[in-house]
């Protein structure tokens, strides 16, 4: 008798292990759902505008989708904020150039022109065509002619 009640816990041991390693191998995991969104990093750039007078204005955390062009984004943070600019769009070759940002316009006489940076480098290109990355920092300055320099 106690031979025999061996054999049957042994066989349900077996039944038991064999069961659940069956549901483990062939069961789909189902992943656990532990309430927390996943995070989604934003894509930002930061924005200033120095009118060479002392007064300077700052934005910081746009959220940008995609690589937009500097001038998208001159162009969204103008109209978000009421602040007035003007341009010249020369075509596809040349692109957009500034004239006034918050009414303080380029003055050739004395040589003082809206110029722009990205990470402290003095941009080459036309703002209409320099494409961000998320990070960058856009200066808008109003001072002397680099080109000349």
């Amino acid at each position: 008798m106690r031979l025999m009640a061996k054999l049957i816990i042994i066989i349900a041991v077996f039944l038991a292990g064999f069961y659940v390693g069956h549901n483990q191998i062939w069961e789909p995991t189902l992943p656990i759902n532990t309430n927390q969104e996943e995070e989604v990093s934003e894509q930002t750039v930061s924005l200033m505008f120095d009118f060479g007078n002392g007064e300077v204005k700052t934005f910081d955390d746009i959220t940008i989708e995609g690589q937009p062009t500097v001038f998208d984004v001159l162009k969204r943070v103008t109209a978000e904020n009421d602040i007035e600019f003007l341009y010249k769009d020369y075509g596809s070759d040349l692109g957009v150039f500034i004239e006034s940002i918050n009414n303080v316009g380029n003055n050739t006489s004395l040589d003082r022109f809206w110029q722009y940076w990205v990470n402290n480098q003095y941009a080459k290109i036309g703002a209409s065509s320099y494409r961000l990355k998320p990070g960058d920092v856009i200066e808008w300055k109003y001072t002397k002619g680099q080109f000349n320099s």
